[in-house]
């Protein structure tokens, strides 16, 4: 499976790459939502992972697009908001869930045990 982080600082992710691996994800990165998008369109990976520092109405739009190419990809996004606040702006877009920053192995497990659990 391909796991795709939309991130201007991968380095930041290094420690949660084992995490990924470990339940046979493949990581690509893209540096900018632009190429990010380019990617799904031509990768359609499971999951997109977005750390773009977005504010949450930008974060919205731009899951809206990945899931315009395909609605069968899983989302995450890095945010400063809480989970209630996560939850009560991104509702209805069926993100797995919102991301602490600076992202941690915690988080990838907890990540990848929501992907887990909605693939089945």
């Amino acid at each position: 499976m391909d796991i795709l982080l939309i991130s201007p600082r991968p380095d930041a992710w290094a420690e949660c790459a084992p995490v990924f691996a470990e339940h046979g994800a493949n990581l690509q990165t893209a540096a900018d939502l632009h190429v990010g998008m380019d990617a799904v369109r031509r990768q359609n990976p499971a999951l997109v992972i977005l750390d773009l520092g977005l504010p949450a109405d930008e974060l919205r739009k731009a899951v809206i697009g990945i899931l315009q190419v395909n609605a069968m990809i899983h989302t995450a996004a890095v945010s400063a908001m809480s989970e209630t606040e996560f939850h009560d702006i991104m509702e209805g877009l069926g993100m797995l869930m919102g991301l602490s920053d600076p992202p941690s192995v915690d988080g990838a497990r907890r990540l990848m045990a929501a992907l887990s659990a909605v693939q089945g």
